[in-house]
């Protein structure tokens, strides 16, 4: 009985919706039209330039404020920064999230997906870009077979015998990557 999950009351539209599943809903609905929203067509237009490579069928790419490297259009996303867009978890939190959200060019800027989740990641753990780019490593390696972390582990000469569980390779695989770094 301890397992079982309270469920939210269905409190909005006409008892079909939770409060949760409206506040999502609305958070939905302003995301997808903030991607017409001509300040972000501006951010997007000042970090643009004509594409150099042989794909005829490109016309632009854009450099990430961060890493400053070149992308394709759907490998790069806008993000807000300095003022974040936010959350919402209340009504009372829609108005605020929606000025955020509909910024000036000035809080804009034109991010790579790989800096835009170490950023983020960055901002909800309280850490550095550089951690959470070293955790996001950690991640991707820690989603492959037990033999291929053993193998990486053993590349940098750690003694992987003494690597008996998922919580010790981690440790080893973060202790690796920090070291590189």
């Amino acid at each position: 009985m301890a397992n079982e999950k309270i469920k939210e009351p269905l409190v909005r539209c006409g008892g079909t919706m939770t409060e949760s599943a409206y506040l999502g809903w609305i958070r939905s609905a302003l995301r997808s039209k903030s991607l017409r929203w001509p300040p972000r067509a501006e951010a997007l237009k000042l970090a643009r330039r004509s594409y150099k490579g042989t794909n005829k069928l490109q016309k632009w790419e854009f450099s990430c404020a961060l890493c400053n490297h070149w992308w394709k259009a759907k490998e790069v996303v806008v993000d807000h920064f300095p003022v974040a867009a936010g959350s919402i978890l209340s009504t009372e939190d829609i108005g605020p999230f929606a000025n955020n959200l509909y910024c000036e060019v000035d809080n804009l800027r034109v991010l790579c997906k790989t800096c835009h989740d170490c950023h983020t990641l960055s901002e909800r753990h309280g850490i550095t870009f550089e951690e959470a780019a070293i955790e996001k490593e950690v991640i991707a390696i820690m989603k492959q077979p037990v033999k291929d972390i053993l193998a990486f582990c053993q590349s940098y000469e750690y003694d992987v015998s003494k690597l008996t569980n998922s919580a010790k390779r981690k440790q080893a695989v973060q202790q690796i990557l920090r070291d590189v770094k």
